[in-house]
């Protein structure tokens, strides 16, 4: 069975998050999409302006190869040796001729396209953001029948949560059983109600 690329890593964090306390590998999430960013060319001597120009998937680094394994954002690609430039991110479906083709970010970027429309389809479907302020997306906190846990991914019109206390990742309803952290509070999402299309009986 083949496992997705976001399975394979651990659960992406909030761009917020602080680098020297993230997992390592971990996908940065920005407004709920996975962030790129183009190479910190700051420290180079004569900086590559044409590949440090390149939009990387950005991932949380503690094993940075130079400085002593300092911690910072990283290249998806490559973190051990590509630090990110934190001053600008962009979500990962801007500037498509401007990405990086090597494989650790190529194969990201190919999951926030489908991610997007997914979600896209989500919020369209079940008004999550228009019924209870709710914004869909990666990393956010949720508790799927009162258990603890961080989006990671989609399926299709599901969710995929990673459990605080289970390794393995479920596929989740978006309104069923499903309990969202919004300000530092649980909102709990109701079904759809959709009229019903059944054929009405004339006396």
């Amino acid at each position: 069975m083949t496992v997705s690329p976001m399975l394979r890593r651990p659960a992406p964090q909030p761009l917020t998050t602080v680098p020297e306390s993230s997992v390592h590998g971990a996908p940065v999430a920005r407004h709920g999409e996975l962030a790129a960013a183009t190479r910190d060319a700051s420290y180079l001597r004569s900086p590559n302006t044409r590949a440090d120009t390149h939009l990387h998937v950005a991932v949380f680094t503690r094993k940075y190869a130079v400085g002593s394994g300092m911690a910072g954002i990283g290249a998806a690609c490559d973190p051990m040796r590509i630090l990110l430039d934190e001053g600008m991110f962009f979500g990962a479906h801007e500037l498509s001729k401007s990405h990086c083709r090597r494989a650790g970010c190529r194969v990201l970027f190919a999951e926030a396209d489908r991610q997007r429309r997914d979600f896209a389809d989500m919020r369209s479907y079940y008004s999550l953001e228009d019924r209870h302020g709710i914004s869909l997306g990666l990393a956010m906190r949720v508790r799927h029948h009162g258990r603890p846990g961080t989006v990671i991914d989609t399926g299709c019109r599901y969710l995929i949560v990673r459990l605080d206390d289970e390794r393995r990742p479920h596929r989740c309803h978006v309104t069923s059983g499903m309990e969202y952290e919004l300000d530092g509070q649980w909102v709990k999402a109701r079904p759809v109600s959709r009229p019903s299309s059944a054929p009405v009986a004339v006396g």
